[in-house]
């Protein structure tokens, strides 16, 4: 999976697929995991899979001219070499414009993954909300021209639906490592006895005031405690807490291999992803959490309530509530059979249908159907 070295007079094999993503792919951020995963599992189903992506070679963020350039450098390495792959799948983002069309033009299929809505770029990044005109244009015009769209939740298919009027977009949500995320990993020395863990990315839609809150309704279980694994935009609200409460525990951003040896501890996982202006969820942390055979407390969110409800693997709460995150924690404190006969439904349903594995399955069919279509076309896109 690391960047090819491109030698453009070698003949690649028969199925050899480039993957290009626009953001860097550093281990702790939440498109480490969804990228090399699905890589991984791509090329264990036979395909050649090289990746390009920019590298900053820094803990310290680079600023906006260096991801630029970065980011324009890898699309131009990978459109000098186009000829040597079968298609290029593509992490949706403005400034894959250039590859995608270059890719059409030279008969290239290109199959693009979307992870979320051009809204969501502006939360990211609040300086492109002057230029959102052109960047939602150019986002459009990538989902219009791709040989395949694939949607990691049925809200995001829809929506992009709605916006160009396709009516062939493939939603494979995301998925877990199963065998890295499972129940009988050796639990992280000197955990609390009892905690309730949310792990991943600190970004504001992940609701983490709303799990403080619920840590100090009455209703919170007495001795279970807090645990967060991770970093992002509101880690100082989580260290914050820790300093003034010891009960809550934050152990910063760790190693992905790490991750499950806290989880897997967890009297249940915390999932309150919730932000009415995005188009669609799918968040990692569920799978992995049903990986490990923990229950789930989960807000009533698409792209996450209806996989708990639907394999009874926690319990699902409403939006914006901490009294229920409080009952909900406190229920399955009061009835541990019933916790880990949730976590046991949650496993189940990971090693049948949400790992990593059966994600790459389900896109590279969607791959392997669009270079089969080009194929019996004979005919370069224009």
């Amino acid at each position: 999976m690391n960047q090819p070295a491109i030698d453009s007079t070698a003949k690649g094999p028969a199925r050899r697929l480039a993957y290009f993503s626009a953001q860097a792919v550093v281990e702790g951020q939440d498109s480490w995991a969804a990228v090399t995963e699905v890589v991984g599992g791509m090329e264990r189903a036979g395909w050649q899979v090289d990746l390009f992506c920019p590298e900053y070679g820094t803990a310290k963020a680079p600023g906006v001219l260096v991801r630029l350039r970065r980011i324009l450098g890898v699309g131009q390495r990978l459109t000098r070499v186009l000829s040597l792959y079968d298609a290029v799948y593509i992490r949706v983002h403005p400034l894959a414009w250039s590859v995608a069309r270059a890719a059409r033009r030279a008969g290239v299929p290109v199959v693009q993954e979307s992870n979320g809505s051009w809204e969501d770029a502006f939360v990211a990044w609040p300086s492109m909300r002057v230029i959102a005109p052109l960047v939602i244009a150019v986002q459009r015009a990538q989902y219009r021209a791709a040989d395949a769209v694939i949607a990691v939740s049925d809200t995001l298919g829809e929506w992009i639906a709605a916006e160009t009027g396709r009516t062939d977009v493939v939603v494979s949500p995301n998925g877990a490592n199963a065998r890295l995320f499972r129940p009988d990993v050796a639990l992280r020395a000197n955990m609390p006895e009892r905690y309730v863990v949310f792990f991943g990315q600190f970004a504001p839609w992940q609701r983490i005031e709303v799990l403080l809150a619920a840590f100090r309704r009455e209703a919170w279980p007495e001795g279970v405690h807090l645990v967060f694994v991770g970093d992002g935009a509101l880690r100082l609200v989580v260290e914050g807490a820790a300093a003034n409460d010891p009960r809550i525990r934050y152990l910063g951003a760790l190693p992905y291999a790490e991750v499950p040896r806290v989880v897997v501890g967890a009297l249940a996982a915390a999932v309150l992803t919730y932000a009415p202006d995005r188009a669609g969820y799918s968040p990692l942390k569920l799978y992995e959490a049903m990986a490990c055979g923990v229950p789930v407390i989960c807000s009533d969110t698409p792209g996450q309530a209806e996989y708990v409800r639907e394999n009874e693997a926690g319990i699902v709460v409403p939006p914006e509530n901490p009294d229920a995150v409080a009952r909900a924690a406190a229920a399955l404190a009061a009835d541990p059979a019933n916790a880990r006969a949730m976590g046991a439904r949650g496993r189940r349903a990971v090693e049948e249908r949400y790992s990593w594995d059966a994600r790459a399955s389900e896109r590279l069919r969607v791959v392997e159907r669009a270079v089969a279509a080009r194929t019996q076309s004979g005919e370069p896109a224009p």
